[in-house]
């Protein structure tokens, strides 16, 4: 092979090469970026879920609703009827659930949990009560390190 086009055919594979390494690094954003999406709506549905069962349970009169999540599920139209976000609730991490914690603060809810927390059932929401009765109620909870967050004002 002439020298020439040896160097033709190095500068072809290189671009190329890059050209499919540029495609991968988008493709990867792109999935990147849908991940994230998914993260987000998962998130906003699980806040819009948990809101919706406090609407639910404030309606019958109570005082508070523990957050499993198979009752999630099963009072909610969106993860009921959508197997595939309903099985995305299960996998939904920890973390993104606690994550909604602050949110609920600001909405003037309390908020309970373990110090060990069970992800299936992480917390408790509880509204129409002051701390003193929570503290009363709950005694043996917070005897067993059970941590309250307070609603901000």
């Amino acid at each position: 092979m002439d020298p020439i086009s040896d160097q033709a055919l190095r500068t072809a594979l290189d671009h190329e090469a890059t050209s499919i390494v540029r495609q991968l690094q988008a493709d990867n954003q792109r999935l990147r970026n849908e991940l994230a999406t998914t993260k987000a709506n998962l998130g906003n549905r699980y806040l819009r879920s948990v809101l919706n069962l406090i609407d639910k349970h404030r309606a019958l009169g109570s005082t508070s609703v523990w957050l499993y999540d198979d009752y999630l599920v099963l009072h909610d139209n969106g993860f009921g009827t959508d197997g595939m976000m309903r099985e995305q609730l299960y996998q939904f991490p920890l973390e993104d659930k606690l994550a909604i914690i602050p949110v609920l603060r600001g909405l003037g809810y309390w908020v309970m949990h373990d110090s060990n927390i069970n992800r299936n059932f992480p917390f408790m929401v509880r509204w129409n009560t002051t701390e003193e009765r929570l503290r009363r109620d709950h005694y043996d909870f917070f005897t067993r390190g059970g941590i309250l967050h307070r609603p901000t004002e």
